[in-house]
């Protein structure tokens, strides 16, 4: 069956206010390293299921129109260049390279090395939007070393012109 490509809410303007809005509230340091491409956090299948009941009980206000288009957008993963780091305050690392420079044990050694400017990794998703581009949902991970880091899902709401986070819930922690 062929089905017709779904519509989107908001622009991707829109998606990088929130980004932006998610970036204020992380620890991002100059020439931060980021994987090349978006990553919804979610592995697909039974654990799908299990995240998206997880954040439909623990983010209170969600909406089921923001989280279907998070989960729309997020079904394939998309270049961060150029839409989503516009003023190329980013270094953008592919997945072959990430394999790389983490093939060992030296692996964070490497890192620092490699990108002195960077304090560590960020990924981040694709935003889901309310049809009104009043809500969103964005996920975000970090990690700073083998056993620093964690990732997870935000809430945001826009009001008067902008973005404030509601709520977030943890989906890993090392």
């Amino acid at each position: 069956m062929n089905r017709p490509h779904p519509h989107f809410n908001g622009t991707i303007s829109d998606e990088r206010e929130v980004l932006d809005a998610c970036l204020d509230r992380l620890y991002v340091g100059a020439g931060q390293v980021v994987r090349a491409l978006t990553t919804s956090g979610l592995r697909g299948g039974v654990d799908e299921e299990r995240m998206l009941s997880y954040l439909r009980e623990n983010l209170e206000g969600l909406g089921e129109e923001t989280l279907a288009d998070f989960v729309v957008k997020n079904r394939e993963r998309r270049p961060i260049e150029p839409d989503f780091d516009p003023e190329g305050r980013f270094t953008c690392v592919g997945d072959e390279e990430f394999r790389r420079v983490f093939r060992d044990g030296d692996g964070w050694e490497r890192f620092r090395r490699m990108f002195p400017g960077s304090d560590g990794t960020l990924r981040f998703s694709r935003v889901g939007l309310d049809r009104r581009v009043t809500q969103a949902l964005i996920y975000a991970g970090q990690q700073f070393d083998w056993n620093v880091g964690s990732g997870g899902y935000r809430l945001f709401s826009k009001t008067g012109g902008s973005w404030t986070e509601l709520g977030k819930v943890g989906s890993w922690i090392s």
